[in-house]
């Protein structure tokens, strides 16, 4: 599986944590068929191709449909190494876990709608094809994009502020977890960053919400999204130093 390729690789993981939960279980397990499922279901989303022209337009779907793949996949691995880090499997943890595989099931047509609709008027650039943008205009009427950023960013929001409740309720649990005092930073840094992957789909939202009758308002909803490179490199930077430091304060008391 996926999954114990990564164990055995550690990819995109800090080997100074030990992970409590490289054994798996039933709840991981049942996790990954809910995210294939939202990968199938992007799939199912897209009609088989009946004419050569199809194929064509099928082609162009893969721009929109790869970016989906990626969204999905990074949300899994975030997934996998929380499980990894703490396997946690008490009935709390499957409630959080249970919202958490709701949403991201919900999540799945808005992101391959709100992608596709971006990626028209991008192929109509490349192609000159006019069809593109009839395509466009049939999708989705000026007045209701709006609405489609607010749908999209509350389910944006909600999986990642999941997560930081997950983190959360990890670090209450540090006693029985046996955290260690960088295992701590680490959780309390996951934590930080998922609010921060959430709040800029809610400042999207209220973007939308304060210009919900101007006609440039999904332009300045999605600008929002672009503040993700600025503000997450930063955070990591900040929070990769002081964790070097951390580790440089603890390592004389380990020797």
């Amino acid at each position: 599986m996926i999954r114990d390729g990564l164990k055995r690789h550690y990819i995109g993981m800090n080997k100074e944590f030990r992970y409590r939960g490289e054994d798996g279980g039933r709840l991981e397990a049942i996790s990954d068929s809910v995210f294939a499922l939202a990968i199938a279901l992007l799939l199912i989303s897209t009609s088989a191709p009946e004419k050569f022209e199809d194929i064509v337009k099928f082609t162009y779907e893969l721009l929109p449909f790869a970016f989906c793949i990626s969204l999905i996949i990074l949300i899994w691995h975030e997934h996998v190494i929380y499980f990894l880090r703490y396997g946690l499997r008490n009935p709390k943890i499957i409630f959080f876990n249970t919202i958490f595989l709701f949403i991201v099931l919900y999540y799945v047509y808005p992101l391959k709608f709100l992608t596709k609709m971006l990626s028209l008027p991008i192929m109509y650039f490349f192609s000159g094809n006019k069809k593109f943008i009839a395509d466009l205009t049939t999708m989705i009427n000026g007045d209701q994009v709006g609405d489609l950023m607010i749908i999209y960013g509350i389910g944006a929001a909600m999986i990642f502020l999941t997560l930081a409740w997950m983190y959360q309720y990890a670090g209450k649990k540090h006693e029985e977890l046996g955290l260690d005092e960088i295992e701590r930073f680490d959780t309390n840094t996951s934590m930080k960053s998922n609010l921060l992957m959430a709040s800029i789909p809610i400042l999207s939202v209220l973007i939308t919400l304060l210009f919900k009758n101007n006609m440039f308002v999904g332009a300045y909803a999605g600008f929002a999204y672009f503040l993700y490179t600025p503000v997450m490199f930063w955070f990591f930077g900040r929070s990769s130093k002081k964790r070097k430091k951390l580790i440089e304060q603890l390592l004389p008391e380990k020797q």
